[in-house]
């Protein structure tokens, strides 16, 4: 009896019992049909199936891989433009943007997911909703799992849009788009051409990210590239632009994220430049597959941050001009980054360390450095930075005093034309190994903005 017992329990248990994969579908499983026998066999999607044979998509999600269809009904498909219908090339890419590549069941898009379409773009699915661009369309029916995949109905329809790069090149007359596609470098070997704003700044053409691009009318980029030229200064013959005038320019028009309504007044850029987006100088707003562009007349940004701060680390020196033996790393607590560097016992009048400054803009700038002894003499000590050469006399010797854990001015100093710099942390002339000991925790140049 006990036997017959266990038996019956075990019955009722799995009797009860769900199987986990029924779960992931709602409607139905239709699994012994692929999605495009569904499509047919389905009275109220014939008209997206018919769509799917006169552009040829059916014959190419026939095979073995999986997908998945958000199906606009027949009643939602009555919106689809004859310019779509009746051209063979916008009909594949309508389809192919309904269709993404393997399974995707709403039970696992309870936060948004990016799905992948079989025409390129990247959509977004959060389980209910359907989203291309800027446009979204809600499921009517989820979850029918066929052979081949999953089927949703939707009730709407969603049009494949170019992205911001085929924009840009389609718009080439713009002088920012301008611009940005003669931003060319040539490979002397293989005479390859490539878009340096592509490869260094950020690919408009990736539609696997969003983004929010600036697009200044003519007026407008003119004056937002003289007032950054001063910046640039360089002796290239006249014609030829400096890179890093060309990158400096048009890096910040780049925002990150798509904010294709209400975008809030302050952005950051790829570069994470501060950008101001007034709604009142926005002329055109153009929505993409992979972000919106923004058309304005005038272009407001945080000057400090495209021209910023250069901080340089005591620790990271470039070059000694004795030997290394003499010159400690040393972790402190207080210091930026964690360590400083101290040079004491060399016995050498003006050692120095050297410091390479990449991409110095033609500025002036208000130099300073924390130089902290913290006791490692029990004496202050004099120390100065050089320009370029040990003999420059732009800054004179300064004391470090004990315990001093303050920012300390140094002075100015003008760079006229953008490029590479070099510091020289200069120790004492003498050889006295009492009074050329030397400390850096950092150096920072601040332009000024006269």
């Amino acid at each position: 009896m006990n036997r017959i017992f266990i038996y019956v329990i075990i019955l009722i248990c799995l009797g009860a019992c769900s199987d986990p994969w029924d779960d992931r579908y709602q409607t139905g499983n239709e699994s012994d049909k692929n999605l495009v026998q569904l499509l047919e066999n389905d009275p109220e999607l014939t008209g997206f199936a018919e769509l799917l044979r006169t552009s040829g998509v059916a014959a190419e999600i026939t095979g073995n891989k999986s997908y998945t269809i958000w199906a606009p009904t027949n009643t939602a498909l009555q919106a689809l433009p004859s310019s779509i219908r009746n051209n063979s090339e916008a009909l594949k890419r309508f389809v192919g943007n309904h269709i993404g590549f393997l399974e995707n069941f709403s039970i696992d898009a309870s936060e948004p997911m990016r799905i992948k379409m079989i025409n390129g773009k990247t959509n977004t699915f959060n389980g209910s909703i359907f989203q291309s661009a800027e446009a979204s369309v809600s499921l009517t029916t989820k979850d029918i799992l066929a052979k081949n995949g999953v089927l949703h109905k939707v009730n709407g329809i969603l049009e494949t849009k170019d992205n911001i790069w085929e924009i840009i090149q389609q718009e080439s007359s713009n002088a920012t788009n301008g611009y940005i596609l003669d931003m060319v470098n040539i490979n002397v070997i293989t005479n390859v051409r490539t878009n340096y704003f592509q490869t260094e700044v950020v690919d408009l053409s990736n539609e696997d990210s969003l983004y929010t691009y600036i697009m200044l009318t003519d007026a407008a980029f003119e004056s937002f590239k003289e007032e950054l030229k001063v910046y640039y200064k360089d002796t290239l013959p006249e014609g030829e632009i400096l890179k890093a005038y060309t990158l400096g320019v048009a890096k910040d028009l780049v925002l990150k994220g798509a904010h294709y309504d209400a975008p809030p007044s302050m952005l950051l850029s790829v570069d994470s430049v501060e950008v101001y987006l007034d709604q009142a100088n926005v002329v055109e707003q153009i929505n993409a597959s992979n972000g919106v562009i923004y058309v304005m007349d005038k272009f407001d940004f945080k000057l400090s941050d495209k021209i910023p701060n250069i901080i340089i680390e005591g620790e990271d020196f470039d070059a000694v001009s004795g030997s290394r033996d003499r010159v400690s790393i040393r972790p402190r607590s207080w210091a930026s980054g964690g360590r400083d560097v101290l040079v004491r016992g060399h016995g050498t009048a003006s050692f120095h360390l050297t410091y390479r400054v990449p991409n110095a803009n033609s500025v002036k700038y208000r130099v300073y450095w924390r130089a902290v002894n913290d006791d490692y003499i029990p004496r202050d000590n004099e120390q100065r930075i050089a320009i370029n050469e040990i003999t420059n006399p732009t800054f004179g010797y300064q004391w470090v005093v004990r315990n001093t854990f303050e920012e300390v001015f140094v002075g100015e100093y003008e760079v006229d034309l953008y490029g590479n710099l070099n510091l020289l942390l200069t120790s004492a002339s003498v050889t006295n190994n009492d009074w050329n000991t030397m400390v850096l925790d950092y150096i920072r140049l601040e332009p000024v903005f006269e």
